[in-house]
């Protein structure tokens, strides 16, 4: 007993005070593991067989000439976000190099489309210090910009130890993720922001949560999502899904999550119970979830067809449901329907989404209860998008959309809300901290 205790204190101790040291053993210990985690998400479709190399720090891309920016940024949301962020960038500071990793292949497809040839797409590295450490010795990046709320405590502390400044762009914690950090530093002397050569954040209360949790500099700056541009769409394609829809009565759920599905084919119930040609599309969120949202209207009793079938045909939709199994694609989508739901708020424990996206098209929103991670955003917007709680509600208000609403409205995003997140951009432009080119030198 007296020796399991001491093992314990021991690592405890190691913990607190050579965290950088524990988090290296552990990574070597789970190398084997999660080589065999990222070969299961090569069979499940989730990572591309012939680039999973890049989880490992190994490029698939030549380093360009001339000074290069790293920027990291989850998923898809995290992407169309920092979009306008890179363009500004770009523009003050000559046009730099940008690798600009994610962890989702969804991401990646959408890099791909949107910039093809402009910005290096890489898969990060998991957060392992031999693997990290070869990712950034091959990249030599000049600055680094995480977005939202990634924290790799490997990579934070190479960063921090070679000297490359690093900054955390629109971050946002959930007051559920505040009290594991919480926990960490009263236990742990964890203090996850304390890398950071500067913190910018949406919200005054967010920085104050920032700054127990070791930030130094914190800078409070608008949503960046509050600036994303208008999707693009195809003429061609918009009025194709136009000529499928005409006999219908369309509205749009965009980015449902699992749980969520469940309260939409509920409400198209309802719904069609006033409207009986009511067509509801599901915009997944993860598009590899298609096959588990058909299965789930067969169960609903509901027939659905997905987009990937339906855009090769030029039939009338006649099914219940139409799948959006596709990403890309929303702005044709949010061009021929009025009335729009933004999801990953009908649930707690997912925050909610963009809602400025389909109001650059001036469609009818609604949106869930549970919209914490978007507050900042939904003050700017709360006058034309209620939130709805249940099935009832929800039908009710789409009923009602469905029977009224025509866009005669246009532009109702906050442009001051634009022309503040562009000056904060050119305030960080201008004031970025690149890394001298002798640090590589010294390292190599």
């Amino acid at each position: 007993m007296f020796l399991e205790l001491a093992v314990i204190a021991a690592i405890y101790i190691c913990i607190i005070y050579h965290p950088k040291h524990v988090l290296r053993v552990v990574g070597v210990i789970a190398i084997p593991f999660v080589k065999l985690y990222v070969n299961r998400r090569v069979a499940n479709g989730l990572e591309d067989s012939s680039r999973k190399t890049e989880r490992f720090g190994i490029p698939s891309h030549v380093r360009p000439f001339g000074k290069l920016i790293w920027i990291h940024a989850v998923s898809v949301g995290e992407v169309l976000s920092v979009i306008p962020f890179i363009e500004e960038f770009r523009g003050i500071n000559g046009n730099v190099n940008v690798v600009l990793t994610t962890m989702t292949l969804t991401a990646a497809n959408l890099i791909k489309e949107r910039f093809p040839e402009t910005i290096i797409h890489q898969f990060i590295p998991f957060d392992i210090f031999q693997w990290v450490r070869r990712f950034v010795k091959f990249w030599e990046p000049d600055a680094v910009f995480f977005v939202e709320s990634e924290l790799w405590p490997n990579t934070l502390f190479h960063l921090a130890e070679i000297g490359i400044p690093t900054y955390l762009l629109n971050t946002r914690i959930s007051s559920k993720t505040l009290k594991r950090l919480q926990f960490a530093k009263k236990f742990f002397n964890f203090l996850p922001f304390k890398p950071f050569r500067e913190v910018f954040v949406p919200s005054k209360e967010m920085k104050m949560r920032i700054m127990e949790l070791g930030a130094q500099n914190v800078s409070v700056t608008p949503n960046m999502k509050t600036i994303s541009k208008m999707l693009p769409f195809d003429d061609e394609i918009a009025a194709s899904l136009k000529y499928k829809f005409r006999q219908r009565c369309v509205w749009i759920a965009v980015s449902t999550h699992k749980g969520e599905e469940e309260i939409i084919l509920e409400a198209h119930k309802k719904i069609k119970k006033s409207c009986e040609n009511v067509l509801t599309v599901i915009a997944i969120r993860h598009p590899e979830r298609a096959e588990e949202v058909t299965g789930l209207c067969d169960t609903f009793g509901l027939s659905s067809i997905r987009h990937t079938v339906a855009k090769e045909e030029r039939f009338e939709i006649q099914e219940d449901i139409y799948i959006i199994d596709q990403i890309g694609c929303l702005g044709n989508f949010f061009e021929v329907i009025d009335t729009a739901l933004i999801c990953g708020s009908l649930i707690p424990g997912i925050g909610g989404h963009n809602m400025l996206e389909p109001l650059h098209f001036s469609c009818n929103i609604l949106t869930g209860q549970f919209t914490e991670n978007c507050e900042d955003i939904y003050q700017a917007v709360q006058a034309v998008c209620p939130k709805v709680s249940g099935v009832d509600d929800l039908s009710e208000n789409i009923i009602q959309s469905i029977n009224t609403y025509r866009r005669t409205i246009a532009g109702r995003s906050n442009k001051n809300f634009i022309s503040s997140w562009q000056r904060a951009i050119k305030q960080i432009s201008l004031t970025v901290y690149w890394t001298p080119q002798s640090i590589y030198r010294m390292k190599k």
